[in-house]
């Protein structure tokens, strides 16, 4: 990550966050083609994170991603992070799809067939 973290904050966080911590970066382009970098540490979803995110989900999918994200953030702040991310929902949402949904499967095929 760019921005370090303090080798005591990270063991700290790592303490309160038994599930597992894991580095997260959304890098996206605006539409004058310059490239954003945003980085973050994130804590394992639950169950819980994402059974109220499929709920809000239904409503306002956008707003639904940002919450999600927002609340899995534990450094830096979330609200700078957002900050930097919420005029750009796409990238929010590729962040969800390739991050945070294959903790609870990905790469999904079912088969099913009359007998």
């Amino acid at each position: 990550m760019k921005k370090a973290i303090e080798a005591e904050r990270l063991e700290q966080l790592k303490k309160a966050h038994p599930g597992g911590l894991y580095e997260g970066s959304i890098e996206f382009n605006d539409e004058d083609d310059k490239l954003y970098t945003v980085e973050f540490i994130y804590r394992r979803p639950t169950m819980a994170d994402v059974e109220s995110h499929a709920k809000a989900a239904q409503r306002n999918p956008i707003v639904a991603n940002l919450n999600i994200i927002t609340s899995l953030i534990v450094h830096p702040e979330s609200g700078a992070v957002i900050g930097e991310i919420r005029e750009y929902p796409a990238a929010c949402a590729r962040f969800v799809d390739e991050a945070v949904n294959p903790f609870f499967g990905a790469n999904v095929s079912v088969r099913s067939r009359k007998l």
